[in-house]
């Protein structure tokens, strides 16, 4: 029997952002942009985050916005479903309310390491990851459904030093297709200063496979206008155990 052969492409950390913090100081410094693209046949995607240039330095303060834009082509010759998994940095901190009457003084009923960003989408439609079991998570996203395209969360992982997000395009990507961005900016989340000494990176990775010959039961119909968490998850695993191996 012939073996299918299954292509898929990775942009290792394509967005993966290095924000330097000071000792004293929560501002940023020398932003870095890491990619690693590996291609296997034609199966090709393209991660782009204009307008966010890596090659120019962004001194950002706390409470003020960084655009970054995170959205997927495919520039390869075959149809392809692509996903996109973030990493959220997190340190044991203490968060400050950042707005009212009380903006300045830290926050209660928290507890452990916390998230070190907003992530923020601008446009809707827009799901929300909010603060739960004592915990600060802010991420808005530009969620897609059945009626409009757009990103559906997949998983969710937590580590000591970071969260994890899974998400995949609701939409089977044609050659010069484009995605709608998964979020449009962060934030530095207000702390005390000189709680973080060193780097923090809130990294963006890649990943896009091909739609043919795909080995799932059961299998994915192809003629759909858009597909649920269930069918991406399918998929997703393909992509996770390929990447892996």
């Amino acid at each position: 029997m012939k073996k299918r052969i299954l292509l898929i492409v990775l942009a290792a950390l394509s967005a993966g952002v290095l924000f330097m913090i000071g000792m004293t100081s929560a501002y940023f410094t020398d932003v870095e942009v890491k990619e690693n693209v590996i291609t296997i046949g034609k199966v090709s995607i393209e991660l782009d985050e204009s307008p966010f240039d890596p090659s120019t330095p962004h001194d950002v303060v706390p409470g003020s916005k960084t655009e970054k834009k995170p959205k997927l082509t495919n520039n390869g010759n075959k149809d392809e479903f692509v996903f996109l998994k973030i990493t959220v940095p997190k340190s044991d901190v203490t968060l400050l309310h950042e707005t009212g009457e009380n903006r300045g003084t830290p926050k209660t009923g928290l507890n452990g390491t916390q998230q070190l960003f907003h992530v923020f989408a601008d446009n809707t439609p827009v799901e929300t990851l909010t603060s739960h079991d004592g915990k600060d998570i802010d991420i808005l996203y530009h969620a897609g459904n059945s009626e409009n395209d757009g990103w559906v969360l997949l998983k969710t992982t937590s580590q000591d030093d970071k969260d994890t997000y899974v998400f995949g395009y609701n939409k089977l990507m044609k050659p010069d297709d484009e995605t709608v961005t998964l979020f449009d900016s962060v934030q530095l989340k207000s702390f005390i200063d000189s709680q973080i000494k060193g780097d923090v990176t809130i990294g963006v990775f890649a990943y896009g496979i091909q739609a043919d010959n795909l080995q799932i039961t059961p299998a994915i119909d192809l003629e759909k206008t858009r597909y649920n968490d269930t069918e991406l998850n399918s998929i997703y695993t393909i992509v996770k155990n390929k990447a892996n191996a």
